[in-house]
C-alpha cells in the first residue's frame, strides 16, 4: 500500500514515532511517504522510505529555535496555555500554505495513496485526507484521548486532560474536573475547530464538511498510551492503544559508556529532558547539579547548555545519550525526566522508577499517573529546592516500593501478544484489507446532543 504520513511541523520526538512506523511499514513491503516541510532536519541515514517536501511556515526559520523560545517563555512564568495557542497559530499558518499549494496537492493526487496517517496535533492532516479522498487513521504521539473521539467520558472517574486529577476524586476534585472538561469542550468547539473550518472555506475545500465530521471519519485512532499507565476508562472498538512504540530491548552501550556505568558501585541515575528542551533555567540547573553531586550513585546527564559550576565529579554530562539502552542496563537505579511519553514508556518497559519534572503540555498528566501508580515522584520545577530533589532521588532508589511498582507495571506492559509497533502495523494493514473497517464506526457520531443524553425522552416524561 501507499501510505502518506503527515507528522506535526514541530517536536522531533513526535516525528521519531512516525519514522519508526514508516520503517516497519517499509519492512512489510509498503510504500510510506513522509510529508515534511523544506528545511526540516531529519536523520540522513533514512531506511529507504520516501519523503515529499513542501514549502511550509518553518522553511525559512528554524522550528527548533522557535520552540526553544516558547519553552524559555514557559520558564519565565508565562501561561503555558497561552503558549499552546501560539502553537495552534503556527499549525494554522502552515496548513494555509499546504492547502494553497496547488502543485503539492496535484502531486499528492497523482500518487493515489491508499491511506493517510494523521498526527492530531497537526489537524491539517484531516483536511488533506478529505481533499485527496483517501482513508485515514490517527496516530497520537502524546497523551491524547479527547471526548471528541466519541467514547463515554464520565467526569466522576475519568480525569480530563490538564485537570491533573486521578481516577479517585472527592467533591472538589470532581468539580474541578467538570470545569476543565467544560472549558476544553467549549474551546475545542468554538475556538480550535472553527479556525480550521475557516481555512477550508478560504481554500474552497469540497465537498463541504465540518472538522468534527472529519475527526469522526477516522478509521482507527492509535493512541500512544496504555492502561498500565493510564486509569481504566470506557473506550471504543476503533481505539487502539499503542504506548511504547519506541521502547525496545536494550542494545549494548558504547564501550566507554558501558565501562563507566558498570564501574558505578552504587548504581547510575539517568537524567534526560528529551530532545525538545535544549536549556533549563540556570538556577534550576545549579540545584540539580548540587543535588546530583551529593548522590552516592553516578549520574549521566543529557544536557545541551553550559556546564554548571557545582557539577559533581560523579556526574557525566553528554550532548547525546542512548536513553533506551541506558534505562535497560541493570545498573541503572532511577530516571530523572521531563515526563515525555516516549521516555516514560522506555522507563516502564525497563522497570525503572522516575523522578519527574513536567514543564508543559501533556507532561503534567503523564507524571500525575506515574506518581499515582507508585513508580515515581512528581516535582515542581519552579519551586523545587536542592534538598527536595536530593531526597526524591534517594527515596525512589532506597524505598523498594518504587522499584517494585515499576517492575510490576513493566511486567504488565510486556505481557502482550505483540509489541506496540507490531500492533500498530497489524491494525494499519487490517483497515487496508477491509476498506477502512467502517463496521467499527460507532453510531454515536450520528446522534445529536439531545438524542445522546435522551433529553427528548426526559422532556416528554417531565411534560
Amino acid at each position: 500500500a501507499k501510505v502518506l504520513i503527515m507528522p506535526t511541523i514541530v517536536f522531533d520526538s513526535h516525528l521519531r514515532v512516525f519514522m519508526r512506523v514508516a520503517e516497519a511499514l517499509t519492512d512489510r513491503g509498503h510504500d510510506p511517504v513522509l510529508l515534511l516541510h523544506e528545511g526540516r532536519d531529519v536523520e540522513t541515514s533514512l531506511p529507504g522510505f520516501r519523503m515529499q517536501g513542501y514549502w511550509g511556515i518553518f522553511s525559512t526559520e528554524s522550528a527548533d529555535a522557535w520552540v526553544q523560545e516558547k519553552i524559555k517563555r514557559v520558564f519565565q512564568g508565562k501561561m503555558t496555555s497561552l503558549e499552546v495557542f501560539s502553537f495552534l497559530e503556527k499549525y494554522l499558518e502552515n496548513c494555509d500554505l499546504v492547502l494553497g499549494n496547488s502543485t503539492l496537492l496535484q502531486k499528492l493526487q497523482w500518487e493515489h495513496f491508499d491511506l493517510l496517517l494523521v498526527d492530531p496535533n497537526e489537524m491539517c492532516g484531516f483536511i488533506l485526507a478529505h481533499i485527496l479522498q483517501v482513508k485515514y487513521a490517527v496516530i497520537s504521539t502524546g497523551f491524547w484521548f479527547p471526548a471528541e473521539i466519541g467514547a463515554t467520558s464520565p467526569i466522576a472517574y475519568v480525569p480530563e486532560f490538564n485537570s491533573l486529577m486521578t481516577d479517585r476524586m472527592g467533591f472538589f476534585g470532581r468539580t474541578w474536573n467538570l470545569l476543565v472538561y467544560i472549558i476544553t469542550r467549549v474551546a475545542t468547539k468554538l475556538v480550535i475547530l472553527p479556525k480550521f473550518e475557516r481555512l477550508m472555506e478560504k481554500h474552497r475545500v469540497a465537498p463541504k464538511t465540518s472538522m468534527l465530521d472529519l475527526v469522526h471519519g477516522t478509521s482507527l485512532f492509535f493512541l500512544c498510551n496504555d492502561v498500565v499507565l493510564d486509569f481504566p476508562r470506557p473506550t471504543l472498538p476503533h481505539v487502539i492503544f499503542t504506548g511504547g512504540i519506541l521502547a525496545e530491548p536494550a542494545k549494548p552501550l558504547p564501550v566507554g559508556l558501558r565501562l563507566w556505568v558498570e564501574a558505578a558501585e552504587a548504581g547510575v541515575v539517568v537524567v534526560s529532558f528529551g530532545i525538545g528542551i535544549r536549556a533549563l533555567p540556570s538556577d534550576l540547573v545549579e540545584k540539580m547539579a548540587g543535588a546530583f553531586a551529593r548522590l552516592p550513585q553516578r549520574v549521566v546527564w543529557r544536557y545541551f547548555g553550559q556546564k554548571p559550576r557545582n557539577l559533581g565529579e560523579n556526574t557525566l554530562m553528554m550532548g547525546w545519550l542512548p536513553q533506551n539502552d541506558l534505562l535497560g542496563h541493570p545498573n541503572v537505579k532511577a530516571f530523572v525526566s521531563h515526563c515525555g511519553m516516549n521516555g516514560i514508556f522506555e522507563a516502564i518497559y525497563h522497570g525503572v522508577p522516575v523522578v519527574g519534572f513536567p514543564f508543559y503540555g501533556d507532561q503534567f498528566d503523564i507524571m500525575t499517573r506515574v506518581q499515582a501508580k507508585g513508580m515515581g515522584i512528581l516535582m515542581d520545577w519552579s519551586r523545587v529546592k536542592e534538598e527536595e530533589l536530593y531526597q526524591a532521588v534517594i527515596t525512589v532508589i532506597s524505598d523498594p516500593s518504587y522499584r517494585k511498582a515499576a517492575q510490576h507495571i513493566s511486567a504488565l506492559h510486556l505481557d502482550r501478544p505483540m509489541h506496540a509497533l507490531n500492533r500498530t502495523v497489524y491494525w494499519l494493514e487490517y483497515i487496508l484489507r477491509h476498506d477502512g473497517a467502517p463496521y467499527l464506526r460507532p453510531a454515536v457520531y450520528d446522534l445529536s446532543f439531545y438524542e445522546y443524553f435522551c433529553l427528548d425522552i426526559l422532556a416528554l416524561l417531565l411534560l
